[in-house]
């Protein structure tokens, strides 16, 4: 955990390498909102005028490396390299439309919410296959899944089985990989 629910950050982060989560909590359940990527910044709340938050922020991959620096520093770091205001603004606008983009798929019937979330998550952090197939990494479990398209365990692995029957997985069970 990075940043546990309510707890307003003061830090300013980058990711390096690994894959993060923003997990909120509603009616009793945890879902994931969306998740942070290699080189994502994220701690855009140290910012906020709201006194606390409702949403937490944990590593979901085996291992991560990411860099944490005081907003303070980093509002001094701005002013002497403006030019990197820019970068910071366009990395907070390439997340916001992935966020955006996540609740136009909230609708569409369970099957299809796992097949666009797993063609989401295969563009950001698929490798390919020495067969050229996607494959997820280990950590993209059906728990993540159930999470990420607010749904049950149990519907989730009814979805990737009838996804691997119809040949558009290779393999429904860690590494999910796609066809």
């Amino acid at each position: 955990m990075i940043i546990d629910e309510y707890e307003k950050s003061s830090t300013f982060y980058y990711v390096v390498e690994g894959v993060i989560s923003v997990e909120i909590l509603n009616e009793g359940k945890r879902y994931i909102s969306s998740f942070i990527f290699q080189n994502d910044f994220f701690g855009l709340d140290s910012f906020s005028t709201f006194k606390q938050k409702e949403h937490s922020i944990r590593v979901i991959s085996e291992q991560a490396t990411i860099f944490a620096i005081s907003k303070e520093i980093l509002l001094r770091l701005l002013n002497k390299e403006p030019d990197y205001y820019e970068l910071l603004l366009t990395n907070f606008a390439d997340i916001f439309q992935r966020h955006y983009g996540y609740f136009n798929f909230l609708h569409l019937p369970t099957t299809e919410r796992i097949k666009h979330a797993l063609h989401y998550l295969s563009d950001h952090i698929g490798l390919l296959t020495a067969a050229e197939h996607l494959e997820l990494p280990t950590f993209i479990t059906q728990e993540i899944l159930s999470k990420f398209c607010r749904t049950s365990q149990s519907r989730v692995s009814v979805s990737l089985g009838e996804l691997e029957r119809a040949g558009w997985l290779l393999r429904m069970k860690v590494p999910i990989t796609i066809n």
